[in-house]
């Protein structure tokens, strides 16, 4: 996933850059091809956020769950730390979920969703251009700027900020997972390591 929201990061960058834009469609055909683009780019900001709260979901649940199986302090005195899995050498799992669960909660879902966002409020600006303007201006007049195919500049603008935010998000992903593998090594080799102190028996 990295990969590909950082190659079409790049894609997109220097085509912007290029301000090349030969051959570019325009009146109905322009129009067409923007209502799709619109209508596929709401379909993903839809997917990625159900996406997002599917994925949150599960892993809260599992660790709800799992915290069901740890016989908590029944009072905290003043002065004692918060309980922590990690101390008192408890499964690996149980670490892992705690940390995966705090880990969803820090990745740039909001900031993603923003440049989503709008992006679609700058796919909707033409046609609010011609709305506002239809009264003003004479139709070959107001068809001619809105073909200029130069005015839709901004939509590389505001696409390449929705890639470069996909492309922090995945980065963030990647590095949360490789955090939560080596803090879950770490317990499993603690757990593992643990010896219990032997028990002393009364006659």
């Amino acid at each position: 996933m990295l990969e590909c929201h950082h190659s079409q990061y790049v894609t997109i960058s220097l085509a912007y850059h290029a301000k090349s834009f030969t051959g570019a469609p325009r009146g109905e055909t322009q129009k067409q091809i923007m209502n799709q683009l619109q209508d596929e780019v709401e379909y993903f900001h839809l997917s990625f956020t159900d996406w997002i709260n599917g994925y949150t979901s599960y892993v809260e649940t599992l660790n709800s769950w799992l915290q069901n199986c740890i016989l908590q302090p029944r009072e905290r005195y003043k002065g004692r730390r918060a309980f922590s899995p990690r101390r008192v050498l408890l499964p690996p799992i149980i670490v892992l979920c705690r940390d995966w669960s705090a880990g969803i909660k820090s990745l740039p879902t909001e900031e993603v969703s923003i440049a989503i966002r709008a992006f679609l409020f700058d796919l909707q600006r033409p046609a609010r251009h011609n709305y506002m303007h239809k009264n003003e201006e004479s139709e070959s007049k107001d068809d001619g700027k809105n073909d200029d195919p130069s005015n839709l500049s901004f939509i590389q603008t505001s696409l390449t900020n929705v890639l470069d935010r996909l492309t922090k998000f995945s980065e963030a992903s990647v590095k949360m997972c490789e955090d939560i593998h080596q803090k879950c090594e770490a317990a499993r080799n603690a757990y593992d390591n643990y010896k219990a102190p032997p028990r002393s028996f009364s006659i």
